[in-house]
């Protein structure tokens, strides 16, 4: 399964569109907002969370924070029309019906931007405890870009 997720994850990133590689930008350009920055990050993310559900899912986002080559989304997993998703009725069923999930469905993922291109280099749905505490040792992320204190 998990060679699948990330044959399905290279593949996104491999169609997703290349971000801006110029650290300057003429004076006559526009930064692209932030609602753009997280469409993004969601068309990478989406089909991943898709697949591990077992159904299309849309994001709905509560956090993103972006910086240099790194962004961290929080977001609610919810069906593709934006309805409450019945956990039951997915791939995840046995992780929900065992306690094993929150019952909030929310989504913690970290993409790293390798050559202008977002890749999702972990991620976790509906965690009981902290998972993503010990992303920033394991991949050189800043804590507080994890919403983590600095040691």
């Amino acid at each position: 399964m998990r060679a699948l997720l990330i044959a399905i994850l290279a593949l996104s990133a491999a169609c997703s569109p290349p971000a801006a590689t110029t650290t300057e930008a003429p004076e006559t350009s526009v930064a692209p907002s932030a609602d753009a920055a997280t469409q993004t990050l969601l068309n990478v993310l989406t089909p991943a969370i898709s697949a591990e559900v077992g159904k299309p899912v849309s994001l709905r986002t509560t956090t993103v924070n972006v910086r240099d080559e790194w962004a961290y989304v929080v977001a609610d997993v919810r069906n593709a029309d934006g309805s409450e998703i019945d956990w039951s009725t997915t791939n995840l069923a046995s992780r929900y019906e065992n306690g094993a999930m929150d019952t909030g469905g929310g989504l913690h993922a970290l993409l790293k931007n390798h050559g202008g291109v977002w890749v999702v280099l972990e991620h976790v749905i509906a965690p009981t405890d902290v998972a993503w505490i010990d992303w920033a040792a394991t991949h050189g992320v800043p804590p507080d870009i994890l919403g983590l204190p600095s040691n």
